[in-house]
């Protein structure tokens, strides 16, 4: 009698276990796809979990992603339209510097977590991004791939390129890096930096040219306005000498400064302006 109450007990406790250990070891590799430049307010990352096929579905698993990373969307993908993806509930702990999810997946092997980081730094024309995955769980295979804007240009990458770099029709370019078996508690960095296309002339300085341009430009106009107001000043004279006016010599010395001039360059600069 007390042996078959020690093998009650011992099923009950290996049946406690199971799950955990299940959970563990469901999920084979974690994929990475990293955009630095994915939204207006900041980076953006999908990290896909691929469940093992072996596993009897439904399944629970952890999804980790760095941590304090803004959650936009976690559930299942089917393969089909993106539409079509059924929504899962998530529950979320701080591990580390991990915030790790917690999911069902009921239909499918994959689950997947689209979250936003900090947007990159901009130096000039140079733009630089990065961001660490740390494993919290058993040992996992991670692979990953960056998405750059249409135009990068002198493109560096941590880890190296592991293959072709696909280009979409909207022009941005997939890069492949190379993935590694993560022991529990080891990270992996994804590293990159890029020149933006078209920014150089607006980040680098402006030309030296244009300044001498601009100011040929302003003494070509105040010739222009110092010639006007003297061929008005010199046709008012004329103009003076057939109707009763003081005498030539009190005109010359008296006559004050004509405001006509001011008022051409008021309208020059309201012409020429600069913002």
């Amino acid at each position: 009698m007390i042996r078959i109450r020690c093998t009650i007990a011992l099923a009950l406790a290996l049946a406690l276990l199971l799950p955990a250990s299940a959970m563990a070891g469901a999920v084979r590799e974690y994929q990475l796809q990293y955009e630095p430049t994915g939204d207006t307010a900041g980076a953006l990352m999908i990290v896909s979990a691929l469940v093992n096929p072996q596993t009897p579905l439904p399944v629970t698993i952890t999804v980790p992603v760095p941590k304090g990373a803004t959650l936009l969307w976690a559930g299942e993908v089917l393969g089909g339209a993106p539409a079509d993806d059924p929504v899962r509930t998530t529950t979320v702990e701080q591990v580390g510097d991990m915030d790790v999810y917690t999911l069902t997946v009921e239909q499918s092997y994959t689950a997947q977590l689209e979250i936003q980081l900090p947007a990159p730094l901009a130096s000039g024309s140079t733009m630089k991004s990065s961001v660490v995955w740390t494993n919290p769980g058993e040992d996992v295979l991670v692979t990953s791939s960056v998405i750059l804007e249409a135009g990068a240009t002198e493109v560096k990458t941590t880890p190296e390129l592991s293959g072709t770099v696909q280009t979409n029709d909207a022009g941005a370019m997939l890069h492949p890096l190379a993935g590694v078996q993560l022991a529990s508690g080891d990270s992996y960095e994804i590293a990159v930096e890029w020149k933006r296309a078209g920014s150089g002339a607006a980040t680098g300085g402006s030309s030296p040219v244009l300044p001498i341009l601009i100011g040929l430009l302003v003494a070509a106009i105040v010739v222009l306005v110092v010639a006007i107001a003297r061929e008005r000043t010199r046709a008012r004279r004329a103009g003076g000498t057939d109707a009763v006016s003081p005498p030539p010599e009190e005109t010359a010395a008296d006559e004050p400064a004509s405001d006509e001039p001011a008022s051409e360059d008021t309208a020059s600069d309201d012409f020429f302006t600069w913002s």
